[in-house]
């Protein structure tokens, strides 16, 4: 069973054989796509065996996040674009600290992002040491595994981020579970690692900062450098992060899925998720689009229009995202490429279910790390104990996790790289 916002999705698929690939065979909409954006979704889905039980429903773009600034700021302070580390901290300093705004008042934050989510720090995290401080299980060039969260990378960024955070120049409620969206809406920091989307004027979190704050100015940059010299941005899974099926009460399997596979051909797949052509969106004619009904808006949302529903059961990421500007298709294209290095290390388990030491042991040492990790950011914990916390996550098994990863991801990719050398 798989949880898609809040419903529970069952996994059990009948049909020919038991599973879907046949119907696949036939109506071939989402394999086609799936196989044009990458074939790896698909070695993904399938279990061991090689069946298809499962339909991937949302696969992010290889990339989806960019590093944000206040143009406004930067001109009103005569700062240039960081592109160091270095340059980072002190625009930030600045922006907390000599009044960018120019309302008089001691009420700006260099840093804001999402409450409780390292990734809002990902330019320290990719730029201290060689980029190895994750929080995750990262894969070696030579085979091997380690543990982000122990490493001397991790030590370091950690060092700088809290160091940042007990100056105030971070937003506090960065510690706190908060929405990126609700925080970006209501302003009042210079800087965020977040959505490539939001460079759509359509998107509702720009849209609800620009009606208060018109004269600001929020453009994305390029990922400064740190320590190794290859900025990297945030690689996101090739695996998809949800999935649909159809159950065993079907009782025309086939027919279900060749509903669904037609609902994601590029004419109906944009009718469904933005609406009809005139009245919901307009058509510049030079292969731009209008969104006018938004579909996080309050037209579509309050009148139940039904823009973007089911968008998580199977969304294009293709030229049928067609919310997505020029600029924008460019600047995913960009992180995209940007985030290979960092993509190259990242651990994808195609059957989750068979790491029994990791999903007997990886809660514990989990938790263990955020409470650490979160501890020495916010100042309840010190940097000074990290043997000690090192020492704890070793106790709780971390060398076992390794050690599975070793035998049962190592031979996952060796079938991942003969599945995609069929796959080409």
């Amino acid at each position: 069973m798989v949880r898609d916002g809040g419903i529970w999705i069952d996994m059990r698929i009948l049909g020919a054989g038991g599973y879907v690939a046949p119907y696949m065979d036939r109506y071939t909409n989402m394999r086609d796509y799936y196989n044009s954006i990458d074939p790896g979704v698909l070695f993904y889905a399938a279990d061991n065996s090689g069946a298809i039980y499962r339909i991937p429903g949302d696969v992010a773009e290889p990339a989806c996040e960019t590093l944000w600034i206040r143009q406004d700021w930067l001109e009103n302070l005569n700062l240039e674009v960081p592109k160091t580390l270095d340059e980072l901290e002190s625009v930030l300093y600045a922006f907390t600290n000599d009044d960018p705004d120019g309302d008089g008042q001691n009420n700006t934050y260099g840093l804001g992002g999402d409450g409780y989510d390292l990734r809002s720090f990902w330019p320290w995290i990719q730029g201290c040491g060689d980029g190895f401080g994750r929080d995750t299980f990262l894969k070696m060039d030579d085979g091997s595994y380690i543990y982000g969260p122990t490493t001397d990378d991790c030590k370091k960024w950690l060092g700088r981020v809290s160091k940042l955070y007990a100056d105030g120049v971070i937003t506090p409620n960065i510690v706190t579970d908060t929405d990126r969206d609700e925080e970006m809406a209501n302003g009042g920091f210079g800087v965020t690692y977040s959505w490539v989307s939001w460079n759509n004027p359509s998107v509702g979190p720009m849209q609800s900062f620009y009606s208060t704050h018109p004269e600001a100015k929020w453009v994305p940059i390029n990922m400064v450098a740190g320590d190794n010299g290859t900025p990297q941005d945030d690689p996101a899974s090739v695996a998809a992060w949800c999935y649909f099926g159809i159950t065993n009460t079907c009782s025309d399997p086939e027919r279900a899925y060749a509903i669904w596979d037609d609902m994601a051909t590029p004419e109906n797949y944009i009718h469904r998720r933005f609406g009809v052509e005139g009245e919901h969106y307009k058509d510049n004619g030079d292969g731009t689009y209008e969104i006018l009904v938004p579909s996080d808006g309050t037209q579509n949302t309050e009148q139940n229009i039904g823009l973007k529903l089911f968008q998580d059961l199977f969304a294009r990421k293709d030229f049928c995202n067609i919310e997505n500007t020029k600029s924008t298709s460019e600047l995913f294209e960009k992180v995209a490429a940007n985030s290979r290095i960092a993509y190259s290390h990242t651990v994808e388990k195609k059957n989750p279910e068979a790491y029994t030491v990791n999903n007997d042991k990886g809660t514990d040492i989990g938790d263990a790390m955020k409470e650490y990790v979160w501890g020495v950011i916010s100042g309840s914990k010190s940097l000074d104990d990290w043997d000690a916390y090192v020492q704890q996550i070793e106790s709780l098994g971390v060398q076992d996790i390794i050690d599975e990863l070793t035998t049962i991801h190592g031979a996952q990719m060796k079938e991942y790289e003969e599945y995609m050398k069929n796959a080409k």
